[in-house]
């Protein structure tokens, strides 16, 4: 899985594994049923991105790997992977490149590899599935479920017009009664994924015209409430001397900075991983929302804490 993306794509997976299971699994044929993940740890060296048990009809395994950026090779890999699953659990296994944008596309990612020996005959064969996610509509995704849903946002039809994806993906959200922690957790992704194709100012623009939008939403009072309860408690007890109209305005504006600390720890987590406490603090001691915001939209261009961190 390509880095710095994996942390996003594994949450999500781990969100709502099912709905990939049956996603993927349909695409190659796999008879639904019920799937759990299993260890992904191959060798000493190796470790694949996802592989689901699927005990339907036919149990099989199903494997996939994410690919972001272009890199020749990924085949042989693949084979060794399938080979390998299959030694470990004896069930048939079903491999599924999954490439994230048209970038990611390597001359060799036919969906056929073929090993040759000295002579140039072929040795071995092994075929895989090639899912271009560009290549899909954005009801295709949406319609396999909340947890693929934010890949909606990384195809060619989502480009043309994300604003209209990125509102099918909140309804899709709100249309499945997602829980609230899932819903925010998806949202934080799709922030995140969108990062793989799009523009920072356009991302960054387009998911503060949302926020606008999200203000009567459960899921985003659920992220400003907090920092709003925090920032009023704050501001009114600082404002008591000087004014309960000045300390509410005072609040209000702590409010909004919270929110935003939140929003920045909880984005920087899914695409960095989990910051260690010395970074959180430094996070939380941001008294700026000028800054605040900023380090929001540098979050689609740095690859770690310490350099969304740097000034």
């Amino acid at each position: 899985m390509a880095k710095p993306f994996d942390a996003t794509l594994n949450a999500m997976i781990d969100l709502q594994p099912a709905a990939w299971a049956s996603c993927f699994g349909g695409l190659v044929g796999i008879p639904p049923g019920p799937s759990t993940i299993v260890d992904t740890d191959l060798a000493t060296t190796l470790q694949a991105d996802k592989i689901f048990r699927i005990d339907g009809e036919r149990p099989s395994l199903l494997h996939l790997e994410l690919e972001a950026n272009p890199r020749t090779g990924i085949p042989r890999e693949l084979m060794r992977y399938n080979t390998l699953i299959d030694h470990q659990h004896d069930l048939p296994v079903e491999t599924v490149l999954i490439l994230l944008r048209p970038k990611a596309l390597a001359s060799d990612q036919s969906g056929l590899y073929r090993r040759c020996g000295v002579g140039g005959a072929t040795i071995a064969e092994f075929r895989y599935r090639v899912e271009r996610v560009w290549e899909r509509t954005v009801e295709f995704w949406l319609g396999h479920g909340v947890g693929v849903a934010p890949l909606a946002l990384l195809t060619d039809e989502a480009d043309a017009d994300l604003e209209r994806a990125l509102t099918r993906v909140r309804e899709c959200l709100s249309e499945d009664d997602t829980e609230a922690t899932v819903a925010k957790s998806l949202l934080g992704s799709s922030y995140v994924l969108c990062g793989l194709r799009y523009n920072r100012n356009r991302i960054a623009d387009l998911f503060r015209r949302l926020s606008m939008l999200m203000e009567d939403s459960t899921t985003y009072q659920e992220i400003l409430g907090k920092g709003l309860s925090q920032g009023l408690s704050q501001g009114l007890s600082q404002g008591l001397s000087q004014g309960l109209i000045r300390g509410r305005d005072q609040g209000l504006a702590e409010g909004k900075m919270e929110a935003k600390r939140e929003l920045l720890l909880r984005l920087g987590a899914k695409k960095f991983g989990p910051p260690m406490p010395t970074v959180a603090e430094r996070i939380r001691e941001i008294s700026d929302s000028n800054r605040l915001t900023l380090l929001l939209e540098k979050v689609l261009d740095v690859v770690s804490w310490d350099d969304l961190l740097a000034d």
